[in-house]
């Protein structure tokens, strides 16, 4: 294995092991997220296999919720809502959202157990 494929397998495991987003990760380490991707699968890293192990026992049960203080502005009722997740994942619901799908989202994302 030459060098660079040594320095992209450890940096992969870390971001594995992190938590967090590709997104947040990348940035952290002044790389491009589509190419921590791209040496994730070269390498045949798959980050369920690290979250099964490692955080499955640390994530909580529950995440916080942050209400917007009164006063601020209020989307209307036909906009999209957000849901931002502690490692910076978004995930915008259009009001005519299936709620099986979405359920199935925030567990994929490690919001619900």
């Amino acid at each position: 294995m030459d060098e660079s494929a040594r320095i992209w397998r450890d940096r992969v495991a870390r971001w594995h092991k992190s938590g967090h987003s590709a997104r947040v990760f990348a940035e952290r380490e002044g790389v491009k997220a589509g190419t921590l991707y791209s040496w994730s699968r070269r390498l045949g890293m798959k980050r369920s296999a690290y979250r099964q192990s490692s955080e499955k026992a640390t994530l909580p049960a529950l995440l916080p919720v942050v209400v917007a203080p009164s006063g601020a502005t209020t989307p209307s009722p036909g906009a999209a809502r957000e849901i931002v997740f502690p490692d910076g994942a978004v995930v915008r619901v259009p009001p005519t959202f299936d709620e099986d799908t979405l359920a199935r989202v925030v567990r994929a994302l490690g919001g619900v157990r």
